[in-house]
């Protein structure tokens, strides 16, 4: 089954998985006779032990960790600037001039000489208190207790490689040398991760980077916070996942397929996975009236899919890239409709449970239905299976998931894009360099950082997820920067199998 865990703060609704088992002989309480259903347990059926059935809910944990660093400037007088890993808020805000209001702090933006806040302050504790919805104080802390704000620890020796830990989550891992990658080469990229400046307004605040090559994990490390086990927001990477449900909804059923039609429109299954449907929808454009911000501030139409719908065709479909987030997420809709199931349960039956995915959140619209162009939440370490399964044409551990020629179709060519990359159906196409050689690569990338690039001609994949939000200039470093350093690690080695 699925808890819908309501949006709050602002933030939307999620669906996590939540396995159920028969709770037979215990009263029909669910709970084993300890009276702890109140943990998170659910519980489903009336008081009869046949139809009771428990499960252990695990909630997507939102948390808003929020950093304030404070130095002396020039003059001696107080400075500080804000550093929030989760969601980047509030962007590019730069140094604020901090001074005594009586009981407040009053924070100066010092371009502008305007109080930005002005937030109570506890001299005898050392709080400054904000309203987040609730009561969220910021309390002293020295480097070394500020976990989530320098990338690691001060104190921790110098970083060493180390083989990652297996974790009978359908991985296999190796030493990085047993499958021809440099070890010190990969200890010389976390280095460089680790030294990050947090308060380096141009440097990518990398959560995590994994890599696997033919086959086995061979990196696998986290910073600022996350963990192998903490469920990280893809964003539109999420669009990429849509596309691979395609390719399991047409290996199930014959009405599905690219030139399926979306509605009684003209448009294609295959256009929207392209962003080329010609309607009046293009995330890069803010005048634009079916763009992602417009879609989801406004409170008219609830149902997402009829917005996107109504929006007037300014393009012949297939004739005109345009990004389209509300276009992908038709594409949940249309593959939910052949299906006939709900998105969530069609993603857990054909990907999560062969996959071995056993917590992730999906994200929903107003109506309850999935919304396919982002925001799902996954670990680091099940995102990347994804890339593994399409470097094997289509199969996990053995397992086929998507056909091997949907792999092909999918990842090639398929429509130019402005920036001089291309797209296949729902995944980008890059051409990276490493060593002055050329390499093609395929991927799943979505704002602040998340990547999950496939390099077929290294047999390599990497995932990296950040938290740079809103800041494309930074975060498209990633790609342009650290996935090339990894590359060229796996380059020039014997080759073993």
């Amino acid at each position: 089954g699925f808890w819908i865990q309501a949006g709050a703060f602002d933030n939307p609704s999620y669906a996590t998985p939540v396995h159920l088992h028969a709770a037979d002989g215990d009263g029909g309480r669910g709970d084993g006779g300890r009276g702890d259903a109140g943990r998170g347990d659910a519980v489903r059926g009336d008081a009869r032990p046949a139809d009771a059935w428990r499960g252990v809910v695990a909630p997507l944990e939102l948390r808003f960790p929020l950093y304030l660093s404070v130095a002396r400037d020039s003059t001696g007088g107080l400075r500080g600037i804000f550093r929030n890993p989760a969601a980047n808020w509030p962007g590019r805000g730069g140094w604020y001039r901090l001074e005594r209001d009586g009981d407040n702090i009053a924070m100066i933006n010092q371009r502008t000489g305007r109080v930005q806040w002005r937030q109570p302050y506890d001299s005898a504790q050392r709080t400054i208190t904000f309203d987040f919805g609730g009561p969220f104080a910021l309390v002293p802390r020295t480097r070394e207790q500020a976990v989530g704000f320098m990338p690691r620890s001060p104190s921790l020796s110098p970083y060493e490689y180390r083989r990652p830990v297996y974790r009978s989550d359908g991985w296999r891992t190796a030493d990085a040398s047993f499958v021809g990658v440099d070890r010190t080469a990969l200890r010389s990229i976390v280095r460089r991760i680790v030294a990050a400046d947090p308060l380096d307004e141009d440097a990518p605040r990398v959560h995590s980077l994994l890599v696997a090559r033919r086959g086995r994990l061979v990196l696998d490390e986290y910073f600022v916070g996350h963990g192998p086990d903490q469920l990280h927001d893809l964003r539109s990477a999420s669009k990429t996942v849509t596309s691979i449900m395609a390719g399991v909804a047409m290996r199930r059923t014959r009405s599905f397929d690219m030139s399926s039609r979306v509605g009684t429109t003209q448009v294609t299954v295959g256009q929207l996975l392209t962003h080329t449907s010609g309607l009046a929808c293009d995330d890069d454009d803010a005048a634009s009236p079916g763009n992602e911000d417009a879609m989801q501030s406004q409170h008219v139409q609830d149902d997402w899919y009829q917005f996107f719908l109504a929006l007037p065709s300014v393009h012949s479909p297939g004739t005109k890239y345009a990004y389209c987030s509300a276009g992908i997420n038709m594409v949940g809709r249309v593959i939910g409709q052949a299906t006939r199931t709900w998105l969530p349960a069609f993603f857990d039956r054909h990907l999560a449970q062969p996959l071995g995915i056993s917590n992730y959140a999906i994200n929903l619209m107003p109506g309850g239905d999935a919304y396919a162009a982002g925001g799902m939440h996954m670990t680091p370490r099940d995102f990347l299976k994804f890339g593994q399964v399409y470097l094997d044409g289509g199969v996990w551990n053995g397992t086929r998931l998507v056909d091997a020629s949907w792999v092909t179709q999918s990842t090639a060519h398929q429509v130019d894009r402005p920036d001089s990359s291309d797209d296949g159906f729902g995944w980008h196409r890059h051409v990276l360099v490493a060593d002055s050689r050329r390499f093609q690569t395929f991927e799943a990338s979505g704002n602040g950082g998340q990547f999950l690039v496939v390099i077929p001609d290294l047999e390599l994949v990497v995932v990296v997820t950040a938290g740079n939000y809103g800041q494309y200039s930074v975060w498209r470093k990633i790609r342009e920067e650290v996935v090339p350093m990894v590359m060229a690690a796996a380059r020039g080695l014997p080759s073993r199998r």
